[in-house]
């Protein structure tokens, strides 16, 4: 949330929104989206907001493990829907900041002359994130607690701490008048990296775990093999 803070120099959500209005003559089509500017931060951001709401593949309160635990035996009937519609309305609030701060909040066409129109505007997008969470839900599977203790620890927390550093130092570089444009491409330039570190990373991971046994060792006693059946070591 600190790039676009950054960026802006403000916290207000009013101003975020302004800021990234993209004029075309008298018409602004706001369009000057931060998400085009900071992919990086807008994609750590959302793995996170992911983890807050507790939704897949973070959804750990519901997993197998844990289904004796809390709201699910403690409250029934009403009570027990509460608890999931919270967690649905802390999605759709997760997914309203990110519209502010990467998405152009209520900007678009004819919203400065249409005042309504910046509420659907806004209403849409946020509606379309929220989908894109509930599709990630139905799609991917649940990571363990240590996967993802993991990859917040060793790869998130490092990664938003050089991509914020990193920034900051950018923005400060004394460029000569006319050419600040030149910060603005560095820092794409340094969120573009940051989203192909964590996409490498999760695609590494991802190719070990095909191949990694369930087995905390391999015994040497035991009739058979842990190589595939299709595999030469198998066939021996």
């Amino acid at each position: 949330m600190l790039a676009p803070v950054l960026l802006v120099g403000t916290m207000r959500s009013q101003q975020l929104a302004e800021a990234q209005s993209f004029y075309i003559g008298p018409i602004n089509l706001g369009i000057g989206w931060f998400i085009f500017l900071v992919p990086g931060a807008a994609l750590i951001y959302f793995i996170s907001a992911l983890a807050e709401s507790e939704m897949t593949p973070f959804d750990l309160l519901e997993a197998e493990s844990e289904l004796i635990a809390g709201f699910h035996i403690e409250y029934s009937g009403m009570k027990f829907a509460m608890f999931f519609l919270a967690q649905f309305l802390n999605s759709f609030f997760l997914g309203a900041i990110l519209v502010f701060l990467f998405l152009g909040g209520w900007q678009g066409p004819f919203a400065g002359q249409v005042p309504f129109l910046g509420f659907i505007y806004f209403m849409a997008k946020t509606f379309a994130v929220y989908i894109l969470i509930q599709w990630i839900r139905g799609t991917l599977p649940r990571v363990r607690i240590d996967q993802m203790m993991s990859f917040a620890w060793k790869v998130l927390v490092p990664l938003v701490l050089v991509l914020i550093l990193g920034q900051m130092l950018v923005l400060k570089l004394p460029f000569p008048s006319g050419f600040s444009w030149v910060s603005y491409l560095l820092v794409l330039v340094i969120n573009l990296a940051a989203v192909f570190g964590v996409l490498r990373i999760v695609g590494r991971h991802l190719k070990g775990e095909q191949v990694r046994t369930k087995r905390a060792f391999q015994p040497k006693s035991l009739i058979g093999t842990m190589a595939p059946v299709d595999s030469p070591a198998a066939a021996d």
